[in-house]
């Protein structure tokens, strides 16, 4: 059995406030936030088919009326940790969605959207073979000036 090595997320929860679009984002309309950075991470970075009025943004309005949308993006950011195999705990998650959703949504964006775009930088190329190699070349006979 082979243990996977935690890694340490690559953005800082406290370097919230860039870039400005994310930042603003996430303090002023975070349910689209939330339900951007659930539909990044759910389809492996494509946003094809994204709508920011998707059912993650409804649902984080849902609770945001019974005053516990922090709940969702607790989960979402177990859910990254999983995937990505990032260091922390439930306990942890739970103190950056209750203290500060704003900025723990604005990490979870960024972190998503650095994880998928390695991803994708690390695949090989389409249609690139393994390595490259040479055709032997026939053996001719030298040629004698006779």
């Amino acid at each position: 059995m082979t243990t996977i090595q935690k890694q340490d997320w690559h953005h800082s929860g406290s370097g919230c406030c860039s870039p400005m679009g994310t930042c603003c984002l996430s303090w002023w309309c975070p349910c689209m936030q939330y339900g951007k950075t659930r539909h990044r991470s759910k389809n492996d970075g494509n946003m094809q088919g994204y709508s920011c009025c998707n059912s993650s943004c409804m649902a984080f309005c849902g609770l945001a009326c019974l005053g516990i949308s922090f709940i969702l993006p607790m989960m979402n950011r177990s859910d990254i940790r999983a995937k990505y195999h990032l260091k922390g705990n439930g306990c942890g998650d739970c103190l950056c969605a209750c203290c500060c959703t704003p900025c723990d949504l604005t990490q979870q964006e960024k972190e998503v959207s650095y994880r998928e775009e390695s991803k994708h930088l690390l695949q090989p190329q389409p249609g690139k073979n393994e390595g490259m190699y040479y055709a032997q070349q026939p053996q001719q006979q030298p040629h004698y000036h006779h």
